[in-house]
């Protein structure tokens, strides 16, 4: 068994979130969005886009979950943009995500969900809204092999207390995203607090 942490959970910052509706196979409103979140809604089913910390994605045909950094404003420039029938509503007080890496990160996401996370079929820049620990979260795979799981700030407590015990088998480590620091992460205990 390796020395280091099989399974390591970064918990982002605070982010913009925007639930967005609209018709993806108008091009005036790829287009548009492009334009002003800086990337393109996504078309294909359960696929994610990014450009530098913007993220979109896919949610349904018409439905997409826009990411950026804090203090980020897309709800009046979008309404702007977007001349035809949408939707654009503000969930940033709703929203949680947190990352998970480390070679047993995989194993986590298979103890917690039904879905099929197998590499093979779940690549990078898939993403799936499934079941995650009895609460509901979207899960995407990134190019370097960790996974963002995004979740409701109602089941916060819960789905990270959860991931960290299922995570505790493999060598669990809580972080933040964006610093390394030792000083800022916390190992989590091998056994039970008993």
């Amino acid at each position: 068994m390796s020395d280091g942490p099989g399974v390591v959970m970064r918990e982002s910052g605070a982010r913009g979130w925007w639930n967005l509706r609209g018709d993806g196979d108008e091009p005036r409103f790829r287009d548009g969005v492009a334009a002003v979140v800086g990337v393109s809604p996504p078309i294909e089913p359960c696929t994610w886009h990014a450009a530098g910390d913007r993220r979109a994605y896919w949610l349904g045909p018409d439905e997409w979950l826009l990411t950026a950094e804090h203090g980020t404003e897309f709800e009046s420039p979008l309404r702007g943009a977007l001349h035809g029938r949408c939707s654009i509503v503000d969930v940033s007080g709703a929203q949680i995500l947190v990352n998970l890496s480390g070679a047993q990160a995989g194993e986590v996401l298979r103890k917690s969900s039904p879905y099929d996370f197998h590499p093979r079929r779940f690549p990078p820049g898939r993403c799936v809204q499934t079941n995650f620990a009895k609460a509901t979260a979207l899960v995407a795979a990134n190019a370097d092999a960790s996974f963002d799981v995004v979740f409701r700030r109602s089941y916060a407590d819960y789905l990270r207390g959860w991931i960290a015990d299922a995570g505790r088998e493999y060598g669990f480590l809580r972080g933040s995203l964006g610093t390394d620091h030792p000083t800022r992460r916390q190992r989590q205990p091998a056994q039970d607090d008993d």
